[in-house]
């Protein structure tokens, strides 16, 4: 019987402790309800299946505790009657924009240029080794959702949106210029359609064995061992009109013989008499230096505080159409678009800005609790520059960010070996006169970006709530680009010279890139202490204060740090010449409401 009340009073410590640090988060991220939000709060509270649900959501703040204790509701399977109607092609909707290029003026040509220093001081992006969710295309992403207004489809509008007319949806009666409409997953996100995660958009990573030739067509020789008659069926099926998923050799490292490791080297540390760590600069070791912040997670095994180390497998990459063959390269491109937006203002002063689109973020658990999971992430960095030179940089996080001076974030360049390796400015005095590319990192999940590796806890204390970032796939968003110059003043956007047919339709959408937070009579929504599983989608960048007057994003104060948490290599950078505030509220997502 003791036992039986010791464990009971342990439960109630538990559960009053995490309703404690819960409704911490919640009043950490939240501001004061206005009154239509406190309407909205009750017809949400009143639309649960359960009475016993809606009184402890109303009295407590628990909400849809039955969801979260079971999660066999969070699927499930349609029985459609109709065959699924074929997707629209969505290959050309990056060259469907209105402009004539050849109409351009010279006054106009030159304001659309983007200037040589914002792709000379790109950034390079360290997605986490053991993502689930890549980086996504915007166009992609469209055919996979429809439009609403809140909750309702939008009948008429659901199969004609593309990248040219999406701010039509701005027009709808009663959407509020956008503020009510959503691009609602047209998939049960929970049961993680292909086009959720991204996989193919992986950025490409070297390769020993890539020598520059195609790969083969299957022929006889290939299939002793398999069925003839299938082996056939896939061959066909890859060389169709629209090819589908092929695999791609794995990178199949082998242990280190000599040290070397990473890169093209085609050489893990892991297994190898070289030690088990794996520095991003090539070598085998097993101190700090190797092990510590540049510890190359794909080529070696790195301590992980949380997670065990994960292989590199065999992967699906998919062929792209109009592209007869896929070959993988250590060029570091993904197929997904990067976003870049450059305006200019005054004194100047030039703000590049990187944003990069996820189909989906993954929220981030507290006391084995998921939050603010949400369709459509956007993250960005932004690089100002003075007279040509790069002089501050800004790293969103969640609902708030990082800005730090040029001289106080990691930059990279590329060994001239050719070993597909890149040298840091943190250990390499030369490589800190040379380097001009900052390195940021993409967290696991949110895409939180941070400038260094590890644990990033934020909000509350003991790193209960926090990101985890790592030396992954490297991204090289410069290669994959789509590039515009926007006017703070007239809020006009224009396609740069680089990519004169882009359309501008997507970046004037004022709606939600993503579902409405799902109602408490969904079986994955739930709410704790103010906290939802699922919250609103972001909406775009336009929404961004592009227009800013600081490098934060935020509207208070904006302190900008010159070292990066107490790094050590912080401390021998180079002398060159805050924090801002991201909208949005609920962790690892948005608020319910955009500012």
């Amino acid at each position: 019987m003791k036992n039986v009340t010791a464990k009971c009073f342990a439960g109630f410590l538990i559960a009053g402790l995490s309703y404690i640090v819960i409704s911490g988060i919640e009043a950490s991220l939240t501001a004061n309800s206005s009154p239509a939000e406190a309407a909205e709060n009750l017809e949400w509270i009143a639309g649960g299946k359960l009475w016993i649900d809606r009184q402890m959501c109303h009295w407590f703040g628990a909400c849809g505790l039955f969801h979260m204790m079971s999660r066999s509701g969070w699927t499930w399977t349609r029985a459609d009657d109709e065959m699924p109607k074929p997707l629209p092609d969505w290959g050309d909707y990056w060259t469907s924009g209105h402009d004539d290029s050849k109409s351009w003026s010279k006054k106009q040509r030159e304001a659309r240029k983007i200037p040589q220093y914002v792709w000379d001081h790109a950034p390079y992006v360290h997605l986490f080794s053991g993502e689930q969710f890549w980086p996504c295309d915007l166009a992609e992403h469209l055919v996979h959702t429809s439009p609403r207004l809140n909750y309702t489809v939008i009948e008429e509008m659901q199969n004609d949106r593309n990248l040219t007319n999406l701010n039509e949806l701005n027009d709808f009666e009663g959407g509020r210029s956008g503020r009510f409409m959503y691009l609602q997953s047209d998939d049960n996100v929970e049961e993680r359609p292909k086009w959720l995660g991204g996989s193919f958009n992986k950025p490409d990573v070297p390769y020993a064995w890539d020598t520059g030739e195609e790969l083969r067509v299957p022929d006889l020789s290939d299939l002793k061992g398999f069925d003839l008659q299938s082996a056939k069926q896939q061959a066909l099926r890859e060389h169709g009109i629209e090819a589908e998923e092929v695999t791609t050799p794995a990178m199949d490292r082998v242990p280190s013989q000599d040290g070397r490791c990473g890169g093209s080297s085609g050489y893990t540390c892991a297994g190898s008499s070289f030690r088990q760590c794996c520095s991003i600069y090539g070598w085998c070791g097993e101190s700090e230096d190797f092990c510590g912040d540049a510890c190359d997670a794909l080529a070696g095994n790195c301590p992980d505080p949380l997670h065990p180390p994960r292989p590199i497998h065999r992967e699906l990459r998919r062929k792209r159409r109009g592209n007869d063959s896929y070959r993988p390269t250590s060029s570091g491109r993904s197929a997904a678009p990067a976003i870049l937006v450059v305006v200019p203002k005054e004194d100047g002063i030039v703000d590049a800005f990187w944003f990069f689109f996820y189909s989906y973020n993954l929220g981030n658990v507290v006391f084995n609790v998921r939050f603010g999971n949400h369709v459509g992430d956007w993250e960005h960095t932004a690089i100002r520059f003075k007279d040509g030179k790069p002089h501050q940089i800004f790293l969103s996080e969640h609902n708030f960010g990082e800005a730090y001076s040029w001289g106080a974030v990691e930059k990279y360049i590329s060994a001239a070996d050719g070993s597909g390796t890149m040298i840091g400015t943190w250990s390499n005095s030369t490589a800190s006169r040379a380097a001009k590319r900052p390195v940021v990192y993409s967290a696991t999940g949110t895409h939180a970006m941070y400038g260094t590796p590890g644990l990033q806890p934020y909000v509350l204390p003991w790193g209960i709530l926090h990101d985890q970032t790592d030396r992954g796939p490297l991204w090289d968003p410069a290669l994959n680009a789509r590039s515009f110059v926007y006017n703070a003043t007239t809020h006009a956007v224009l396609p740069s010279t680089l990519n004169p047919a882009a359309p501008v339709g997507w970046f004037n959408y004022a709606g939600h890139w993503g579902d409405k937070y799902y109602p408490l009579s969904d079986p994955r929504q739930y709410r704790f202490a103010g906290q939802y599983h699922y919250v609103n989608g972001p909406t775009g960048p336009k929404f961004k204060n592009l227009g800013r007057g600081e490098v934060c994003q935020g509207r208070g104060p904006c302190r900008i740090r010159d070292w990066l948490g107490g790094h050590k290599g912080a401390e021998r950078l180079p002398e060159e010449e805050g924090e801002g505030v991201e909208e949005g509220g609920l962790p690892g997502g948005n608020s319910t409401e955009e500012a």
